[in-house]
Order: C-alpha cells, then structure tokens, then sequence
C-alpha cells in the first residue's frame, strides 16, 4: 500500500494513495515520529529546506522525505503545507495569484508565479485565539465579525486591545466563549489583512483548509470585495502527495 503521511509534530495524519476516495487516516505520537509507523512518503519531518523562489515540490524526493520551503525575511518556513501548495498548482497550473492556508495554530500565505513560490508569510493568529480564550478561530454572528475586522483593519494597532476586550466581554458581561472568541478571530484576522493587503489586493486568492478554519476568512474576503476559490484540503494534500511519489528516489 502506497502510504503518504503529514507529521504535525503530535499527530500523523495518513492518505492511502491506492485508494483515492479514502479520508486521511489521523495517529497521535506521544513523542516523535516512530520508525515503525514512518509512510513511504512523509511531509513535516525535519529535513533541509528548499529556498524561494522555487517550485513546491522538489524535482526528486530522497527517501520519500518531502523538504519544507523557507524564505529569510521574513524568516518563514513550511510545515508540511509544500504538499497542499504542490497539488493546487498541479491541478491550477495557470493559477497566477495566492495561497492562504489557514490553520488550527497559523496561518500561511504564499505568493504564487509561473508554478513556483515566490514569497510567503506565516500569522500565528490561530494560536493567539487559542491561548487567550482556549477555543480555536471561530464564527458567529456575521454582522459583528465583519464590524469587528472593519474596525481593525482600520486600526490595526488595535488588534491586542480588542482582544484583551474579548477576555472582558466573557469575565464581565457573561458573552458566551463563542462569541467571544468570533469577536476576537475577527479582530486578528483584521490585523492579518491590513499586513497582507500588497499580497491579496487585487489577486486572485485560494483558500486551502479545513471548513471550519476556512470559514472566517471567506467571510473576511468577502467582505473586502476579494475574489477567491475554495480548494478541499485533503484532495490538495492527496494531490500533491501522488506528485511526490513519482519523484521519490533513493
């Protein structure tokens, strides 16, 4: 069985190549990546990157052992999102525009050009949500969010403030955690648009995530008038993952 693996550092998440409409299996580690448990092809692991510009994936594989990308200022680095990136551009090869890969702890956006990556920057505004109300990026009211990320995008500076305001909505006026921290995803988000706008202003933007990460920021996008594509997650990996196994060598 050709098996593909993405190593997020605690947990190890599978696509079995053979069989195309199999959902990604998930293994979490307690510590490591355990020999017996390493697929034919592994993104994540610690290998020498690949510098910018340069395609997503390499021409060869050594091992099976997909390198990450990085970039030296700002001093940025894949996690295994190469994959994702490398089946996108597989299946969009005259896409000419951006990548935006939200994440559970970050967010990840790439410049993309004749088929290569030429700049990228990473947001941690997950894992600023995340520690300040112990729930992920999250959506409720829509009208709210969308004042919420206006307001900031305005005034980034702002960005911390308004998430110390989050904390108080919940110890003071009893906001439920939800709406709280949909407040407070759209005050990062904001932060993360007005640093990005030479990036998706006038671009063509494609979103790869999972559903529920993705959801603010088509919301986000939408709202700044932006035009933009929803990839499926797995099927990028799972793509780029197919590409890979051709390259492996050694």
């Amino acid at each position: 069985m050709a098996e593909a693996g993405l190593w997020t550092g605690t947990e190890l998440l599978l696509w079995d190549l053979d069989h195309p409409q199999a959902a990604p299996q998930s293994m979490t580690l307690p510590q490591g990546l355990a020999e017996d448990t390493r697929p034919s092809l592994i993104a994540g692991a610690k290998t020498p990157p690949r510098s910018l510009p340069c395609t997503a994936l390499p021409e060869s594989v050594p091992d099976g052992t997909i390198p990450p990308l990085t970039q030296t200022n700002p001093l940025t680095v894949t996690h295994g999102e190469e994959v994702a990136m490398a089946g996108f551009i597989a299946l969009n090869p005259k896409f000419d525009g951006i990548l935006c890969l939200p994440g559970a702890q970050s967010t990840l956006w790439t410049h993309v050009s004749a088929e290569e990556i030429v700049s990228m920057r990473r947001f941690l505004t997950g894992a600023m949500v995340s520690s300040a109300l112990d729930v992920g990026l999250t959506l409720t009211d829509e009208d709210a969010f969308k004042d919420a990320l206006s307001d900031t995008m305005s005034r980034p500076e702002n960005a911390a403030m308004r998430l110390a305001s989050a904390q108080a909505e919940m110890s003071q006026n009893e906001m439920s955690k939800a709406e709280a921290a949909s407040l407070a995803t759209a005050a990062l988000i904001g932060a993360e648009l007005a640093a990005t706008r030479a990036y998706w202003l006038g671009q063509s933007v494609a979103l790869i995530g999972a559903a529920e990460t993705c959801a603010p920021y088509r919301i986000a996008l939408d709202s700044q008038f932006v035009p933009f594509i929803a990839a499926n997650e797995a099927a990028m990996y799972r793509a780029g993952f197919q590409l890979a196994q051709d390259r492996i060598t050694g």
